[in-house]
């Protein structure tokens, strides 16, 4: 089978649908990277480029699996009803309808359909990084302006007003472009023409914007363009408030210039939007984006049919800072708490203070800002693509293979696996902050106890403090290394299978699967791990006999009963069996299995015992095409997943209430089946001469003929 297709910039879950529908099946298409990319300028803040877009929609209305999805009578009866809707002359289209009868405005038609047949890109200036710092400026000074304001909401709305004025100074409207690839530019200069006549005859008895509008020649395009500025908003308009005075602001907003402009340009339609139009004449001119190393990456594929770009500047993710303000929100939100908080003074500082340490600390956990380039190509197999990061992801590793994926289970429906850097300072960081949490747990919360609570607190502190102390150390001396290997796995599977998983079901001659999740972690030191089991468990029943000694009328005792236990070729796996009065099969089970590679945590022993086994990954895609040392994986089937789903789908439709007609389930089970040519997609992520590469695959497969 060969497929083609490109995945919208969009992530929306119904173009991903569409686009991966549209790869199914392909004609071959040109080897070229798009041509825009020799248009923008390399000082561009972000860039986005689809392309062959019409060769998308042949395939996907030439699929199996889109005859199949039209075949379905639910979709035959919304297409007639449609249809009826279209073809009615006093219906509510038929006005639409007759308009597009029209011979300029099949032209028109054609024309739209040509502009999203080829190549659609899309970019906006340096001064999109540079609007984002100005927010982000304005943004850190009002925040510190706020600190020092009691609680006065005129007051802080009218410093937050000479704020926004004072950085306005140098504020203008960043440039944007989108661009549309043309086969027949003489159509749209034709179309342009019209526009101009319309916009003439709505603007007739507007003059100020009448005059505004012109037809100029710009670095020989031809375009249409309406300029404006700051003046024409209607301030007057605006309540007048004497929290917020508009008066500065109004003054310097009303000097800025904005211009729209539509036109055709080197075989684009062009739409722009910026304070003027000189970036229009620096298209194709100068140092353009292709020429960035940045995009380097996007040569190397240059064999491949490329389908989509993307690019986002360093200095745009440096100005952005979104993770930082989401932070810097939290510490102006713990701080007005505390300032709520009926508590003496000093304590207030301590813990303003503690709040502002512990967000500088997570700040420096954040990854470092960077350039990203994303490229996107079809495949015997779906869409492949790369995305290229600048910039320090701190806390993974990426130094050695990633072979904690040879305990997945082979092919599961999902995983999520990696390694983190081993640092025992995060976990001092960590005991840390738990210590000040309980420190000002009982500062602020003691005395909100009752009496009897207070005394009995007092009576069983000194016994859970020293007890606390010891899985402090525990942690340090004996978890922290025995996990030193940093790699951790998260497996969610449908392999177990049962006629009746709780006494209540009905049961069933097929089997159903249940849902499988399973955390895998890795091991550097098995026997580590055994006596910090050991010595959590004797923790655990000293802390729940200091409580029943300190109240042993009504707090009971209470003997931690020990885990059964079963040795396997695989290793060993510790379990809990579940009361039978619940009613559920005797499979499901707590448990948690070690080897000298693994930890493994799960509902079932079945499912510990495959993942304690070693097995290459069969799940396919680029995790098992991978060679060499990598940081991060990512699998996930919705075949697996649907082929999960179906028996459960068939069992309720067979208890359910009411009988479900055979012609509804019969849909059910077609739109799953469509559903499964989006097969599944994989992701692995490495480093690569500093730079951080993710290689994702989207795997499709049409219907059997």
């Amino acid at each position: 089978m060969t497929s083609t297709g490109s995945p919208s910039r969009f992530r929306s879950a119904f173009v991903a649908a569409m686009c991966g529908l549209i790869s199914l099946l392909s004609a071959p298409m040109r080897a070229d990277e798009p041509a825009s990319l020799a248009l923008v300028p390399a000082n561009a803040s972000f860039y986005s480029a689809t392309t062959h877009l019409r060769e998308q929609y042949d395939v996907l209305v030439g699929s199996r699996a889109f005859a199949k999805l039209r075949e379905m009578p639910i979709v035959q009866m919304g297409l007639g009803l449609a249809q009826a809707k279209w073809s009615d002359p006093q219906g509510d289209f038929a006005t639409v309808k007759t308009l597009l009868e029209q011979p300029e405005n099949k032209q028109l038609v054609e024309l739209l359909v040509d502009a999203v047949s080829h190549e659609v890109f899309i970019y906006g200036d340096e001064g999109f990084a540079e609007l984002m710092g100005m927010l982000n400026d304005i943004y850190q000074a009002n925040q510190a302006t706020l600190r020092g304001i009691d609680g006065a909401d005129e007051e802080a709305a009218a410093k937050f007003s000479r704020i926004v004025a004072e950085h306005l100074d140098m504020a203008k409207v960043p440039a944007t472009v989108m661009g549309f690839r043309l086969s027949n530019t003489e159509t749209a200069v034709v179309q342009l023409a019209r526009l101009e006549q319309l916009l003439g005859v709505v603007l007739a008895e507007q003059p100020d914007l009448k005059q505004r509008l012109s037809r100029q020649k710009i670095a020989g395009g031809d375009f249409l363009t309406l300029e404006l500025d700051g003046s024409l908003i209607p301030w007057e308009a605006i309540p007048e408030s004497i929290e917020f005075d508009l008066t500065e602001i109004r003054a310097k907003v009303s000097k800025m210039t904005a211009s729209v402009a539509v036109g055709v340009m080197n075989q684009y339609l062009i739409i722009a939007v910026g304070a003027s139009n000189d970036h229009l004449a620096s298209l194709g001119q100068g140092d353009v984006l292709a020429n960035r190393k940045e995009l380097a990456p996007v040569k190397q594929h240059a064999q491949q049919r490329i389908c989509s770009v993307t690019y986002v500047s360093e200095e745009f993710t440096q100005q952005s800072k979104t993770s930082q303000q989401r932070l810097d929100r939290l510490e102006t939100l713990a701080e007005s708490l505390a300032e709520l908080v009926e508590i003496e003074d000093s304590l207030r500082e301590q813990l303003i203070g503690d709040v502002r340490e512990l967000v500088a600390q997570l700040k420096q956990w954040l990854p470092g800002p960077g350039a990203t380039t994303r490229v996107v190509f079809t495949s015997d197999r779906g869409y492949e693509g790369y995305e290229y990061r600048w910039g320090e992801k701190k806390g993974i590793d990426a130094t050695k293979p990633l072979t904690i994926l040879e305990h997945v289970g082979g092919d599961p429906i999902l995983l999520l696996a990696g390694r983190r850097e081993y640092s025992p300072e995060s976990y001092e960081a960590f005991s840390k902050w738990i210590g000040r949490a309980i420190y000002y747990g009982e500062t602020l919360g003691l005395d909100k106890l009752g009496a009897s609570e207070r005394e009995f607190y007092q009576r069983v502190r000194g016994d859970l403090a020293l007890l606390l102390k010891q899985l402090d150390q525990i942690n340090r001396e004996k978890v922290v290394p025995a996990f030193a290997d940093g790699q951790v796995a998260v497996v969610v599977d449908a392999k177990v299978t049962s006629t009746q998983w709780h006494e209540l079901m009905t049961a069933t001659d097929k089997p159903l699967p249940m849902i499988e999740l399973g955390l895998v972690c890795g091991v550097s030191d098995a026997n580590l791990v055994r006596e910090a089991a050991a010595d959590y468990f004797r923790i655990a029943q000293k802390m729940i006999d200091t409580l029943h000694n300190a109240e042993p009328t009504t707090i009971p005792e209470f003997p931690l009963p020990s885990p059964e236990s079963r040795e396997f070729p695989e290793g060993a796996i510790y379990y809990y069996r579940l009361p039978r009065e619940l009613g559920l099969d005797k499979q499901i089970s707590p448990n948690a299995g070690l080897s000298n590679d693994v930890l493994v945590l799960s509902l079932t022993p079945k499912t510990t015992v495959r993942l304690l086994g070693k097995q290459p990954h069969q799940g396919g895609g680029v995790i098992a095409r991978h060679q060499g040392t990598a940081g991060a994986a990512m699998q996930f089937s919705l075949a697996g997943l649907i082929e999960a789903v179906a028996p459960w789908v068939d069992y309720g439709a067979k208890f359910a209430g009411e009988e479900v007609e055979e012609a509804v389930l019969d849909q059910v089970h077609t739109g799953l089946e469509i559903a499964k040519c989006l097969h599944d997609v994989s992701t692995i992520m490495y480093q690569e001469d500093g730079v951080w590469v993710t290689h994702f695959e989207l795997h499709l497969e049409d219907l059997p003929e």
